[in-house]
């Protein structure tokens, strides 16, 4: 896997985006001047703060690997998480390459995209503890974990716990009390 270049941390606290997100879903739309993808992105953090990974996958202190592919429209936002604390674990943004195992990821978000190797992900992940985050309806409804998805201009997510316990994840019920649907 190959690590990307640091970039300086955004202006704005990323504890506050989170407060704002959870709140947004809750309560109802976000102020326009919120990009996107940065709310998506403090959705896959508060994804990753709300699940909890074995220890064998995710050892004290070990950073949490956040993986995207290149292209992913999310990865200039993803990359505003780098060296965030998460549980106690530093976040490190990488872009899974060539000869690199998907199996060393943590986190893997995807997109449209990512469609077509969508089968043979999930055949290369099989068993492994890997929170599979899916922005793209397509790969959302084929497996992943998680969802992300618009709904009436506000961001909502689905969770797929038959997915999550094959992963060997657990999600806090905090988290799934706010998921549009859990399956």
């Amino acid at each position: 896997m190959n690590e990307l270049p640091q970039r300086p941390s955004s202006p704005a606290p990323l504890l506050r985006r989170a407060v704002l997100v959870l709140a947004w879903v809750l309560a109802g739309p976000v102020p326009a001047q919120v990009p996107e993808n940065d709310l998506k992105a403090a959705f896959v953090f508060n994804f990753a703060v709300f699940t909890q990974w074995p220890d064998e996958a995710l050892p004290p202190g070990a950073p949490l690997q956040l993986c995207a592919y290149a292209g992913n429209p999310l990865q200039g936002a993803l990359h505003n998480l780098s060296d965030k604390q998460v549980n106690g674990h530093r976040v490190q943004l990488r872009q899974p390459g060539a000869g690199a195992t998907l199996r060393a990821c943590h986190v893997l978000v995807l997109d449209a995209q990512d469609r077509e190797r969508w089968a043979g992900l999930r055949r290369e992940l099989a068993g492994a503890s890997v929170l599979t985050v899916a922005d793209d309806h397509v790969i959302g409804s084929d497996g992943a974990i998680l969802a992300l998805l618009s709904d009436h201009s506000r961001i909502a997510f689905d969770a797929d716990m038959g997915a999550a316990r094959g992963a060997r994840l657990s999600i806090s019920s905090k988290l799934l009390r706010l998921a549009r649907s859990v399956q």
